[in-house]
């Protein structure tokens, strides 16, 4: 290779490792990527110049594709009931309705030890989680699961983000729970008991709100940080400061700068000082991705300065690329991820215009010019991939990035000397005062702020249009590449057309029908032409919330079957992303049933936000633009109070362009005989349970099709023999199922094939 081959191999070299990584995501390929890497290996040693350049390249890829294959095909242990040992490595997090959320390390099923974490989820009853804190170990019975991926269109992928935290299998259930002190030394045991250890003793001495947020700013804790807060925090595109990152890992090496000179410390030292407390401070996070790669990245920047071995950005960000994506390759497909490496793109990209650009010679206000234009940049860089995780564009993030980041670094500073002082109550107590004080102007600016209508720009999903649209706004402002003038006028404005256009609103003229995979719960949208409607709500897991922020609709009105959580829970998700619910339809005395206490607060909530909610009954009719929805259950003044909410589930006639669908909701089959009706397509109720949708009602509805939304594939295919020679299409097999209507017919499109 010639020297110029070689010293800018690395960047195409990380690039062709991402490649492969996708490669390996999409295709279960080890065992051919090993063999291509065995083959490579020879003709990157015999080989001459280009080739050998190539060859380089080609070995790159397929060490990703077989670093990929592992990562995000492991191989798991069967799914069914285990007992379970572990330890509890990172933080415990309470949804709504009483559902506990545990990571869990070192675990062991039936006495073999498996790799990989799990991801333990349970109801809690009679306080069973108090005793539950980090660095414990635990024993129970669950039921292991095999955590799902993306099947729903637009929908959150369980799986990869599972992957991405190192967790590989699902835990349900907490029977026969015991948890003890370690019986012996586990390092990551006892790291995540220093780490709960150090948060509790900042929320003692300094309260519980500047406690929490300290948690967060230094350990990336956040379950101390009110989700309401951590709304307004994304709202105004400042939520990075709440996660450890770059930013705080920069602030650190700082300290450590400053104290190294104080000391006169030899260079060599300091590097291995570096290095060795950053480690540390990577494992008192949880070994988290993005302190792991800021830490790389401050490590060869430094390593550079000190041996006096100048490098370029763009292979250290390389570098950093290689490495990490072999680390932890399931990590290429994060938004955070992406979001970093981009912003570090922008950085580096923007440098050289920010110098060449900046009219003045004072050190400040040369400085803020610069910090203006990376701001930019790096706003610039990451604006794909945010719309792509996020489909949001903050509008003061701009404006509030940098004095949002100056007052956060003061506090991380403080917050810093509070951990140095917990061994002295009474000096650390001293600066519990002054940091609440600060702590609480910078909360109610950001509480304020956020508040105001119109902070952030809600889009769809981006397009291939969208990423080419940011890569001629690229190349139009580079300093790298010498273009004319009038070129680089060209290639912005191309760039700024292009990404506008991809972002404007797509007319819908069509109408379906989707039956999202919510596991056993339900969640449904009817989009017919302009008009949404949302039916049922699923789990508070994100799943139609995602779907609807994906292609950015509101929807019109939701229907409630009935307040049970797995068809009502999601109101939380939708709550909790800001999309409007301007109008609640529920069945007559839906709230005088059995159900949740905390749902009848999430509907007080409601009301007061300013939503409208109705009652339905027997009867009545919504118009649609290509048809109607038409009540049949339940009927009013034959409804008991105090009974299961599954006998009085709302059960409606759907009828879009000559097709009809019945929809079931959860209905029992005490009361099913009084709702049947002919019709072209049936949504089975209650997950198939075997108590509803009988022989007889079947025959009385005699649909072409089925669907059902259940959990498991043995609810399926037990359903499947009921049904007898009708075809049904099941969310654990097909994914979301899609109906699109056309007139005097209808296209069954599966999220998934099976």
């Amino acid at each position: 290779m010639t020297s110029f081959q070689r010293g800018w191999l690395l960047p195409p070299a990380a690039l062709a490792l991402i490649a492969g990584v996708l490669l390996g995501r999409s295709t279960p390929v080890f065992g051919y990527a090993l063999l291509a890497c065995v083959l490579c290996v020879p003709s990157v040693v015999l080989l001459k110049r280009r080739f050998r350049f190539a060859a380089c390249l080609i070995l790159s890829l397929s060490m990703g594709t077989a670093a990929g294959s592992l990562a995000y095909h492991p191989v798991l242990p069967e799914e069914g009931d285990y007992n379970v040992r572990a330890w509890i490595s990172g933080e415990i997090t309470f949804g709504d309705f009483g559902q506990v959320h545990v990571p869990l390390s070192s675990v062991s099923l039936d006495g073999r030890p498996v790799s990989g974490g799990a991801y333990w989820t349970f109801y809690e009853n009679d306080g069973e989680s108090a005793d539950l804190i980090p660095g414990r170990e635990v024993s129970f019975t669950a039921f292991l699961y095999h955590p799902g991926g993306s099947s729903n269109p637009g929908g959150y992928d369980f799986r990869e983000s599972l992957l991405q935290r190192g967790i590989t299998i699902g835990l349900y259930g907490s029977a026969n729970l015991a948890v003890q002190e370690l019986e012996h030394f586990s390092f990551t045991g006892w790291i995540a008991s220093l780490r709960h250890r150090l948060c509790v003793s900042l929320v003692r001495v300094l309260g519980e709100e500047t406690g929490g947020y300290a948690s967060a700013l230094l350990f990336g804790q956040r379950s101390g940080i009110p989700s309401d807060d951590r709304q307004s925090f994304s709202r105004l595109g400042i939520a990075h400061i709440l996660a450890v990152s770059g930013f705080h890992v920069g602030i650190l090496i700082g300290v450590f700068a400053a104290l190294f000179r104080l000391l006169h410390l030899r260079q060599r030292v300091r590097l291995i000082l570096y290095a060795a407390l950053l480690l540390l401070y990577s494992a008192l996070c949880g070994m988290n991705q993005p302190v792991l790669r800021a830490s790389f990245y401050m490590l060869l920047l430094t390593e550079g300065r000190i041996l006096n071995r100048p490098r370029s950005g763009v292979h250290i960000l390389s570098a950093v690329i290689f490495g990490m994506v072999l680390l932890s390759p399931v990590q290429v497909t994060s938004a955070s991820f992406q979001l970093s490496f981009c912003a570090m793109l922008g950085m580096i990209w923007f440098m050289p215009l920010a110098a060449r650009l900046n009219p003045f010679r004072k050190k400040i206000p040369r400085g803020l010019f610069s910090s203006v234009v990376l701001t930019f940049g790096i706003q610039l860089c990451i604006l794909f991939p945010e719309l792509l995780h996020f489909q949001r564009l903050p509008l003061l993030n701009f404006l509030l990035n940098w004095p949002a980041g100056l007052i956060a670094s003061v506090l991380i500073l403080m917050f810093w000397i509070v951990v140095l002082l917990l061994p002295f109550p009474g000096l650390a107590q001293a600066l519990a005062v002054p940091l609440s004080w600060v702590t609480g102007k910078l909360l109610q600016g950001v509480r304020d702020l956020g508040s105001l209508p119109g902070t952030t720009l809600w889009l769809h999903a981006p397009s291939w249009l969208t990423a080419f649209g940011v890569l001629l706004l690229l190349f139009g402002l580079c300093c790298f590449v010498r273009f004319r003038a009038r070129t680089r006028s060209l290639l912005a404005a191309a760039g700024a057309a292009a990404l506008v256009v991809s972002l404007l609103p797509v007319q819908h003229a069509s109408t379906e029908y989707i039956q999202f995979s919510a596991g056993n719960a339900d969640a449904a949208v009817i989009w017919d032409q302009d008009r949404v409607l949302v039916l049922d709500t699923g789990e508070e897991d994100g799943t139609l919330s995602g779907y609807l922020r994906f292609y950015r609709l509101t929807p019109d009105a939701v229907i409630l079957t009935h307040l049970h959580t797995d068809h009502a829970g999601g109101l939380r998700s939708m709550m909790d992303d800001e999309i409007p619910i301007r109008l609640l339809y529920l069945p007559v005395e839906a709230e005088s049933q059995q159900i949740h206490p905390e749902m009848l607060s999430m509907l007080d909530e409601l009301r007061a936000s300013g939503t409208e909610i109705r009652h339905l009954s027997r009867g009545d009719v919504l118009p649609l633009p290509s048809g109607t929805l038409t009540i049949l259950w339940p009927e009013e003044g034959r409804i008991r109070p105090g009974q299961d909410a599954n006998h009085y589930s709302l059960v409606s006639f759907l009828s879009l362009k000559g097709t009809d669908l019945f929809l079931a909701g959860d209905l029992t089959g005490l009361y099913e005989g009084y709702t049947a009706v002919p019709a072209d397509i049936l949504k089975a109720a209650h997950h198939g349970s075997a108590a509803s949708t009988s022989e007889h009602f079947l025959s009385a509805v005699s649909p072409r099709i089925i669907l059902l939304s259940c959990a498991r594939l043995s609810r399926l295919q037990s359903f499947r023999e009921r049904a007898g020679n009708i075809p049904v299409y099941g969310t654990p097999e097909s994914g979301a199922v899609t109906i699109r209507f056309e007139e005097g017919g209808y296209t069954v499109l599966p999220c998934l094939n099976p």
